[in-house]
């Protein structure tokens, strides 16, 4: 859609630089974690994108497992694929930490990035794609110190380029050793005079490019995208229409969509007053700007909105909107009867995590959900693995079934709204942004450029789980948070919900 869109029109160059469309994922977690392989090595790999664009990405990479002698890393922008890349960089090992390595990459451009990083050593040589989103969020800050060091510098360089003038106007015309006549004197301050209304435009004229400069940067600023929610009562139905209305997208419109384990939307619905009432749900695209779903039996209110999709360049994005139900919503609602096998709902308040504690939530069917004790305390900015597992009405270890392909999923938030972040055990990446970018360079596209999709259920599998899991995640901000943990068993998906301070 994008060369086309160029080849039509060069108005398209100007959108695309304006557009920041569809390139962030997540609300307020800027932080991308893997954890899985990169062939025999077990890795974790944690990419902190800049704030700026171009900008510098830090990169550290842990290979837990696997005994690596040296780890490489590459930034790939999704147009340019591995063969337009630059060279990887050689991660530098960390002093004092055991098999850690980090590094930084400049990203260079708006949009679907990925990072791949080999990991080289006595398992052989191996390569794991990180997906990242690379998009302006912010200006870098000017500390007064530095700006009144500007300034003197400034009022020194116009004085230099002045007295540069009245000496080349006056002094450097006359032999060595000889004074400067009255004549010549007169014509250097002429010179001088004129050059300091120059110099004077000059400034002028320079100050109004940057800040021109600056007013086109903050227009480029990633933004949310604009949506409206509503419900509708048709069929005698509550159905839940969640609309993107951006005006960007009437020059701009959306590239296709490709399905996050099987879903095209994951959309996810809080309860804004007290976060109690919960639901993942999975709406129908219309194919052009609007999703829509049954509503589940949720109590009336109003309602946080966090719809998570997929594009096939790579780019990931977290659609976020707010909707009223009203008592006439909830009675239309089919309790018990989701619109899609996959949809799961709750409505019950968080177990609080004491620090360093187990902490257990008791299962819809019985079971229980135990957040186990870890010896480090969870702390804002720092990395953190959140462990759980799952015991029968027995206690002993229940065995799962897969969920969306999934041993587990998670959905963190802080209770204001501020941060929201979907995650499973292989960290906050979107599996498909990471199988479309292997697909483009296997050179797995159609003759339109199209990806070759084989299927819509992406990492699915169907073997037995044993019932413990683990998130790796960094908390990117002090306060409240909420956690809920899905896991399917015996055919349903339960939920565990759990409270922590970070």
């Amino acid at each position: 859609m994008i060369r086309r869109l160029l080849r039509r029109s060069p108005a398209a160059l100007v959108m695309l630089a304006l557009a920041p469309a569809a390139s962030a994922a997540h609300v307020g977690s800027p932080d991308v974690i893997f954890d899985g392989k990169a062939g025999l090595y077990d890795v974790r790999v944690i990419v902190r994108p800049p704030m700026v664009v171009p900008g510098l990405a830090e990169v550290v990479v842990r290979v837990l497992h696997g005994g690596a002698t040296q780890v490489l890393i590459r930034p790939v922008f999704w147009r340019a694929g591995v063969r337009g890349s630059p060279s990887p960089d050689r991660a530098k090992p960390v002093a004092g930490a055991v098999d850690t390595y980090t590094g930084q990459l400049w990203l260079m451009a708006r949009g679907a990035y990925s990072v791949y990083v080999t990991v080289e050593g006595s398992a052989g040589t191996a390569t794991v794609i990180v997906p990242v989103m690379s998009v302006a969020t912010g200006r870098l800050g000017m500390t007064n110190g530095v700006g009144v060091l500007l300034v003197a510098l400034g009022i020194l360089l116009v004085a230099g380029l002045v007295t540069i003038a009245y000496a080349a106007a006056g002094e450097s015309l006359v032999e060595p050793g000889a004074a400067v006549d009255r004549r010549r004197r007169q014509r250097a301050r002429v010179a001088a005079a004129v050059a300091a209304p120059v110099l004077a435009l000059l400034l002028f004229g320079g100050a109004k490019w940057w800040k021109n400069v600056d007013t086109l940067y903050q227009s480029r600023l990633y933004r949310p995208l604009a949506t409206r929610a509503s419900i509708s009562h048709e069929r005698a139905k509550a159905e839940l229409r969640f609309e993107i209305i951006d005006s960007i997208l009437r020059a701009f419109p959306l590239d296709p969509l490709v399905p996050e384990h099987g879903k095209l939307m994951h959309l996810f619905v809080v309860d804004s007053a007290h976060s109690t009432a919960f639901a993942h749900l999975h709406p129908i695209f219309d194919g052009k700007t609007t999703f829509s779903t049954a509503i589940p039996p949720l109590p009336p209110g109003r309602y946080q909105l966090f719809g998570d999709i997929t594009f096939e360049t790579g780019q990931t994005r977290t659609l976020t909107g707010s909707v009223d139900l009203t008592r006439d919503d909830s009675a239309l609602a089919e309790a018990g009867t989701p619109a899609d096998a996959d949809d799961v709902w709750t409505n019950v308040p968080g177990v609080q995590r004491r620090d360093r504690a187990t902490t257990v939530d008791t299962l819809q069917d019985g079971s229980t959900m135990e957040w186990i004790a870890d010896s480090t305390s969870i702390r804002a900015g720092q990395e953190t693995t959140l462990r759980f597992r799952v015991r029968n009405s027995i206690g002993a270890l229940a065995t799962l079934q897969p969920y969306l392909g999934m041993s587990a999923h998670a959905v963190i938030m802080r209770t204001d709204g501020s941060v929201f972040i979907h995650l499973h055990p292989a960290g906050t990446i979107s599996l498909a942004a990471q199988q479309m970018f292997a697909m483009r360079d296997r050179g797995d596209t159609t003759t339109g450029g199209r990806m070759r999709l084989v299927s819509n259920v992406v990492g699915t599998h169907e073997k037995p789980i044993a019932g413990e899991f683990a998130f790796p995640y960094v908390f990117p901000r002090s306060g409240p948070y909420r956690i809920w943990v899905q896991v399917r068993r015996s055919g349903h998906v339960l939920t565990g919900v759990f409270d922590v301070t970070a």
